[in-house]
Order: structure tokens, then C-alpha cells, then sequence
């Protein structure tokens, strides 16, 4: 068997030299795995993109990441997967999974393999915690859709036997990301800080917001390309974690997916969108000192809880939290007392700055429905993004679709185009 033959079986480049280095690398374990009895006894040989070293048998730790990636190796050492749109109401059901002990990994980077080598590196540091007791379980978090060549392969890399789907009416989704503020990724706060001026206008252009099936309308796509996998899937939608039902609602995911039980108090009585887009919040002490303010809700406690200072100060709401740039950092505060009281003074002027800032919604859904009415060309790109964005949610769960009543006016817009 020669390398381009076992490049064409995993459905590699067999004319890329560096796969081709790569393979070589390999060639051995790989020609003895594909003859094998075990490879070919199992599912593994059915794969649509086939394994070219045994998963089984692997420790991944001393595997480079992007070797990992062209031999076709499958994601490994997380609980369950979680997925669904932006504005679902994923991002709560994330704060709340928190309270079952439940780490999720989002992934870093715009390509499939940037994406796959991001999770590789990053399951490895929490499957570490997790042997050694420090968090209970952990799933990949699968928020925004890769949308590239390697797409296929990224997500039947990814094992969805266990997933959890949170849903909403895409009408409301559009309508809050038609609302949404945020700050720039890379803003720092200061004492000459304005927040209210750093926030950025929401983006009015409803077709963008359609057109954006990375972030906003891609479930159909996802949720096609897990699909395979699937073998328990627990669904639940937006209202599910409003404050009266987040607390049942979590308890039962937490005993559909074996998660540690939550405990009933005052964390379910927060919200975890409270600060969505403002926090976590950098702020500059000085060149050398560097802090996040963040909430409970959007900060991953299991993976910085070394850095947790903020016990030190006095926070502007319950459920705002301070962490280290640098865990290091707090032998400097603790040495420096005038260091320390800038420092707290800095930090909770800023909890209490991000704590008065007000966002009005600049549009509601009911203004949505009448532009769309009235404008045929974005009226027909919403049907063919929705139809596919809702295609297997329709068949999986047909109730819950007509439960949206804004997408259900929606569809009665379209009735003209017929």
C-alpha cells in the first residue's frame, strides 16, 4: 500500500507534499491498522473519513494536533456536545451547565483545521482537570458553523452521541441580534474609559443578519453533519431558562446527559445574559498589569479559578467576577499596597460603569415582520435561510416549530410568493 493509495482512502491531497510527509511519518502503524481485523470488524472502517491509526489505543497528549487532523483522528475526552444558533439561548444554557460542573470548549480559529486543532489542544488541558478531579465533565461547545471546504470532515470528526440543542423562534433571534451592542474585542477600560461610547451600533441591515449562517441561521446545516453520530439528543428551547423554569431545566438536562445535579440558590436566579457583550471586560492597571472583569455565567471557573481574586473587592453586582491576567499577579498586588488600592479603585469603578450602561432595542420583532412584508427581495432570502435553517427541526420536533408564533406570521408573509 502505498502512501498516495492511503492518502486517496482517507481522502487527503494525495498530491500535497507535506501530507504526503506527514503519512510517511506513519506508514507502518497505518498499513498494519487498515489491514487489521480490529479496523475492519468494527465502525470504524465505515467512517467517511476512516481513521488512519487506531483512536482506541491512541493517547492523543503525545499526538501533534495537526497530525491528528490529516490522520483523521476523532475528537476524544469530552462528555457530550452542545449546539445551536447564536441568540438561541445557548449562551444561558452554557452559564447554567456551569452549576453541574459542565466545562465547555468553544472553538478558536476560521477554518476546519484551525478549529479541530483548537479543540484537540484545549480537550487536553481540561481532560487533564478532569482526571485529576478538578471539574466533572466537559463537552465542546459548538456555537458558530465552519463553513469551509473541510467542513464535512471537521464534523464527522466531532462523536454527537450525546448532544444537547437549544432552539429558538429565528424571528427573536434575528430581532436580538438586530439588537445586539457589544464592545470591541480589544477595548480596555481606564479611568478616561467612556463604555457608553465604546459600545458599538448594532448593525440595522436585516439582510446581513439573514445572510449570516456562521453565527446566527445554521442549525439545518449542523445539525445534518452531526447527524450521523446522533443517538441521544435532548432539545430545549429559549423559554426553557427563563427564571422560573432555568433551575427544573437544568436539573433535567444535568440527569438526561449524567451530569453532576445542580443545587437550588441564587445562582439560577441571575441572568447570564445580564452583561452579554460587555463582559468579560479588560482593564489596564498599568504596561505590566492586566485584569478581567467578568460574570459567573460567561467565565469557564473550572479553568481560571487560580486567578479568581474576587473576593478582594466590591463589586458593583452579585454575579461579576475579577480574574488575573496572570495568576502570578497577585503576589505583585499583595506586595504593592499602593498597586492594590488603584487597582480596586479601577475595578469597581468599572462593575459599577457596565452596570448602569442601558441598550434600548433599536427594533422589535413586530418592525421585522413589517420590513419583510414589504421588501420581497429580503422576504425571499429569509424563506430560503429559515427553510434550511428549520429543515430537521421540523421533522424531529414539528410542535415545537408551530409553537413560534413570529415564524409562523412569517410564514403567512410568504403565502404571496406562492
Amino acid at each position: 500500500m502505498s502512501l498516495t493509495q492511503i492518502a486517496q482512502i482517507a481522502k487527503l491531497d494525495h498530491t500535497d507534499k507535506e501530507t504526503l510527509d506527514i503519512l510517511a511519518l506513519y506508514e507502518n502503524q497505518i498499513i498494519s491498522w487498515l489491514n487489521s481485523k480490529e479496523f475492519h470488524s468494527n465502525h470504524w472502517a465505515s467512517k467517511p473519513y476512516v481513521p488512519l491509526l487506531n483512536p482506541d489505543s491512541l493517547d492523543y497528549a503525545f499526538l501533534h494536533p495537526f497530525h491528528a487532523w490529516t490522520l483523521n483522528l476523532p475528537l476524544k475526552y469530552y462528555d457530550f456536545v452542545a449546539f445551536g444558533s447564536k441568540f438561541s439561548g445557548l449562551d444561558i444554557a452554557s452559564g447554567y451547565l456551569l452549576a453541574c460542573d459542565a466545562h465547555g470548549i468553544s472553538h478558536a480559529g476560521s477554518s476546519s483545521a484551525e478549529s479541530y486543532i483548537s479543540f484537540y489542544q484545549n480537550l487536553l488541558i481540561y481532560a487533564d482537570m478532569k482526571e485529576k478531579g478538578e471539574i466533572s465533565s466537559i463537552y465542546l461547545l459548538l456555537d458558530d458553523f465552519v463553513l469551509d471546504n473541510d467542513a464535512n470532515k471537521l464534523y464527522s470528526l466531532i462523536d454527537a452521541s450525546l448532544a444537547l440543542h437549544v432552539v429558538r423562534d429565528p424571528i427573536l433571534a434575528l430581532c436580538a441580534s438586530l439588537c445586539a451592542s457589544k464592545l470591541n474585542a480589544d477595548f480596555v477600560f481606564d479611568e478616561n474609559s467612556n463604555l457608553q461610547a465604546a459600545l458599538q451600533s448594532p448593525n440595522s441591515d436585516i439582510n446581513s443578519h439573514l445572510s449570516n449562517i456562521k453565527e446566527l441561521f445554521h442549525d439545518g446545516f449542523m445539525f445534518k453533519l452531526l447527524s450521523p453520530s446522533m443517538k441521544s439528543l435532548c432539545l430545549k428551547e429559549y423559554s426553557d431558562f427563563d427564571s422560573a423554569h432555568a433551575f427544573a431545566t437544568t436539573k433535567g438536562i444535568a440527569s438526561t446527559l449524567g451530569l453532576k445535579a445542580p443545587q437550588n440558590g441564587s445562582f439560577f436566579s441571575g441572568d447570564p445574559q445580564s452583561f452579554a457583550g460587555i463582559l468579560p471586560l479588560k482593564i489596564h492597571v498599568n504596561t505590566e498589569l492586566c485584569l478581567y472583569l467578568t460574570s459567573v455565567y460567561a467565565s469557564d471557573f473550572g479553568i481560571y479559578k487560580d486567578s479568581d481574586i474576587s473576593p478582594a473587592f466590591t463589586l458593583a453586582h452579585s454575579s461579576m467576577r475579577v480574574l488575573l491576567a496572570k495568576p502570578d499577579d497577585a503576589l505583585t498586588l499583595l506586595k504593592n499596597k499602593e498597586l492594590f488600592a488603584r487597582t480596586k479603585k479601577l475595578v469597581e469603578l468599572a462593575s459599577k460603569k457596565v452596570l448602569e450602561l442601558k441598550i434600548s432595542p433599536k427594533i422589535n420583532e413586530a418592525e421585522i415582520l413589517e420590513f419583510l412584508l414589504t421588501h420581497d427581495d429580503a422576504r425571499k432570502l429569509a424563506k430560503s435561510v429559515l427553510d434550511q435553517h428549520l429543515m430537521l427541526l421540523k421533522q424531529l420536533a414539528p410542535a415545537l416549530v408551530q409553537s413560534f408564533s413570529r415564524y409562523q406570521a412569517f410564514e403567512l408573509l410568504c403565502a404571496k410568493d406562492i
